[in-house]
């Protein structure tokens, strides 16, 4: 699902940035969905973080991009703007949206996903379509986090868990 042809399969522009932004962070995809338009700041070095709200813990946090994210992020503000120019979120939705501060609906996103993963036909080792949901790759962020030798604590952050058994389960 990470190549970038099938990406690029992806019919609406938003929705595949969104899919790189949860994919990308392991964010909640209803937290992706309601990013500022501001949602990307730089530390000392110029490293490139998300920002956003976790809404389950009523709170700002933030994670580590990579500079392609970032870019795309970059591109999609300035799209954003020129499109609506009193914008206030990152991913704003298409229709009934006048002033653009209406959020991508999570609705839209799941359907979109499920258009995506039947014209990409990908399947698993018993032929059969995959069912990916947005919070799989929650769970792959954290995954491959582990695997890679990056300490529980430091997952746990980046995931923003309230508790430790939470980043184990």
């Amino acid at each position: 699902l990470e190549r970038e042809g099938n990406l690029a399969r992806f019919p609406d522009p938003a929705g595949r940035l969104l899919a790189r932004i949860l994919m990308g962070t392991g964010l909640r995809v209803g937290d992706a969905c309601k990013l500022a338009l501001d949602c990307v700041v730089r530390d000392a070095q110029s490293a490139p973080y998300l920002r956003y709200v976790n809404h389950k813990m009523s709170r700002d946090a933030f994670v580590p991009i990579d500079d392609g994210l970032a870019e795309a992020i970059t591109a999609q503000q300035e799209a954003v703007i020129t499109m609506f120019p009193l914008a206030t979120c990152l991913l704003p939705r298409r229709t009934r949206n006048l002033d653009g501060k209406l959020p991508f609906s999570t609705a839209t996103f799941r359907g979109q996903l499920a258009g995506w993963l039947r014209a990409c036909d990908i399947r698993d080792e018993l032929g059969r379509a995959v069912h990916v949901t947005p919070h799989q790759w929650r769970h792959t962020y954290g995954t491959r986090l582990i695997n890679n030798q990056v300490p529980q604590e430091t997952v746990r952050r980046l995931l923003d868990h309230a508790s430790h058994q939470m980043t184990a389960h």
